[in-house]
């Protein structure tokens, strides 16, 4: 219902941001987020957190790490996973402004600051946090 809802309000031309726990959000409302938010490419923001196994004491029913694969199978869906506060907060304000829907993959943990202030994070560019020649480990989050 909460996918619904936010779908319906971003017809008014509203922004809505919906969080819950990332296994709701990608796996139970999976049909609403593809057929009510992307498929019409509503301007519908999806935040959840507790992603992945940061939920270990409340067991497998609630972690979720299946759900970038279900979010990028979708078509004119952005999926991003940011890797710190400061990420996150740059992250949010991109978000608000690009035109679409966009699942944004929060954690649960606390976790060490990467960036700085001065960072500048853009939609679909990837960070680099260090230079090597020998080898390239990517990671998400």
């Amino acid at each position: 219902d909460m996918i619904g809802t936010a779908a319906g309000i971003a017809t008014t031309g509203k922004i809505p941001f919906a969080s819950t726990f990332a296994h709701f959000a990608a796996g139970r409302a999976f049909d609403q987020v593809r057929n009510s938010v992307a498929y019409p490419h509503l301007n519908v923001k999806i935040c959840p957190t507790h992603a992945g196994v940061s939920l270990g004491e409340d067991g497998g029913s609630h972690q979720s790490v299946e759900d970038v694969a279900l979010m990028r199978a979708i078509p004119g869906m952005v999926v991003l996973s940011p890797a710190d506060a400061v990420e996150t907060e740059k992250m949010v304000f991109a978000v608000a402004e690009y035109e679409g829907p966009v699942y944004v993959r929060l954690g649960r943990l606390n976790i060490p600051v990467l960036f700085d202030e001065n960072y500048k994070f853009e939609i679909g560019k990837a960070a680099t946090l260090t230079e090597g020649n020998d080898v390239a480990i990517l990671a998400t989050g």
